[in-house]
């Protein structure tokens, strides 16, 4: 297949034309692999008065991202052409979605069979999810670690001894806001909530978005009684670790290349509004690149963030005891406040989420995630310890959200958002409607 140079294709666009809709990749690290495409689209950008740039949450396929950026498009159209045709402004559109590698778990219809008695097919969730744990180790802890990860259970001592081959891949990661706090984790911490996770086989995910519909149970128990008597399946501490892991590569993909990208594209269209649109992880990758490092030379135009799985109090305000929340320069950084949805009915981020991501940088966002727990998440909960946050109820079309004064609109909205991955409807769309006519 022939390399694209350019737009990825030609989307529906104002009065019966199209826009031009660009895919841009990025490793692991953060580097752009689509070089050629990211000059055409800075030069397209120039020319543009709104500039879109989309990023989806983590375990989604070049297929899956393509396609719920290309669903949301579609919703977003419709909203234009009942609620804004023609435009009150001049509206010439230009789009880019992000691709990351975010993919470990992997529904079953995409995975190969299960071979008895070999190794694991690779292209199961289970194995992507110890690959990546397994490239910090050295090669006899690494054959160790999925040794140990091949048992039906762990008790005792081989339980404690894979936590000890875990942390390490969850310690000492650099924090992309460079607050100062380490991402620390100890084995006993592992322990810990590897015991208060459900003790069956866990399901299948019921959405891309990376987790699993489990009722987290026994949360308080000690380590030293549940960690080390119990019988603990090794997959539920996995897929917790993969959590923090792809939490972390979100924000040094969003901290690195994608800031890049978005200075490139402030810069290069200074009349242009630009606009971020983040769901899940996504809202980490675009809310990393708006404040990480050094102010942009001129402020995005909005951000929208769509059942944003990263810390409630990432924009808290800062007390005697606790510095400001990692992502506050944002806030700063766009010209309409930050509109945030959070939602009841969403269960990986009102009951799993604070219970994988609990590492001392996991609150307030340095590094995602009841009265919300201290690592609950901003998709489940709303804004948490912020002055400058305001909470509406979601609105539908033809009624238009009022921009408050505050640095934050909270949309609660578990009227129109049935679950983790339900940001593709009319609802959503409209919110961005009333961004782009303001």
């Amino acid at each position: 297949m022939a390399a694209i140079n350019g737009p990825w294709q030609q989307v529906p666009g104002p009065g019966g034309g199209t826009a031009p809709f660009y895919m841009i990749r990025f490793d692991k690290r953060g580097v752009c692999t689509s070089p050629s495409s990211l000059r055409h689209l800075v030069q397209a950008a120039g020319e543009a008065t709104d500039v879109f740039l989309f990023s989806h949450g983590w375990n989604n396929t070049w297929e899956a991202a393509t396609r719920h950026y290309l669903e949301f498009i579609d919703q977003f159209n419709q909203q234009y052409a009942e609620g804004w045709h023609p435009p009150a402004r001049d509206y010439r559109p230009v789009l880019v979605g992000v691709n990351w590698p975010s993919t470990v778990l992997v529904p079953r219809d995409e995975r190969g069979p299960d071979i008895a008695g070999g190794q694991r097919d690779p292209s199961t969730g289970e194995d992507l999810a110890l690959e990546l744990i397994a490239e910090s180790l050295e090669e006899g802890a690494a054959a160790r670690l999925y040794e140990l990860a091949g048992h039906a259970e762990l008790s005792g001592e081989r339980a404690l001894e894979l936590a000890r081959l875990v942390a390490p891949a969850l310690t000492g990661l650099e924090d992309e806001l460079g607050d100062g706090r380490d991402a620390t984790i100890t084995p006993e911490d592992l322990l810990r909530w590897w015991a208060a996770m459900p003790s069956e086989d866990p399901a299948e995910p019921v959405e891309r978005g990376g987790f699993v519909e489990d009722e987290p149970v026994g949360a308080d128990r000690a380590p030293e009684t549940a960690g080390l008597l119990d019988k603990l399946n090794p997959r539920n501490l996995i897929r917790s670790a993969t959590v923090l892991l792809m939490k972390d590569r979100a924000g040094r993909v969003g901290g690195a290349g994608v800031r890049s990208m978005l200075h490139d594209l402030l810069d290069s269209s200074p009349d242009s509004r630009v606009r971020l649109i983040g769901h899940s992880y996504g809202g980490k990758v675009v809310l990393s690149a708006l404040a990480h490092g050094s102010a942009p030379k001129r402020p995005v135009e909005s951000v929208l963030l769509l059942q944003p799985a990263t810390s409630a109090k990432c924009f808290a305000d800062p007390d005697r005891e606790h510095p400001a929340g990692g992502y506050r320069p944002a806030l700063d950084r766009a010209r309409q406040p930050v509109m945030t949805t959070f939602s009841r009915h969403d269960v990986p981020l009102t009951r799993l989420f604070h219970l994988a991501a609990r590492r001392a940088s996991d609150t307030r966002e340095a590094v995602i995630a009841g009265a919300p727990s201290e690592y609950a998440a901003l998709g489940g909960f709303g804004p948490q310890d912020t002055s400058s946050v305001t909470v509406v109820d979601a609105v539908t079309a033809p009624k238009r959200y009022v921009l408050p004064s505050t640095e934050v609109l909270a949309i609660r909205a578990d009227a129109v958002i049935n679950g983790h991955g339900d940001v593709q409807n009319a609802a959503t769309a409209w919110a961005l409607l009333c961004q782009v006519m303001e």
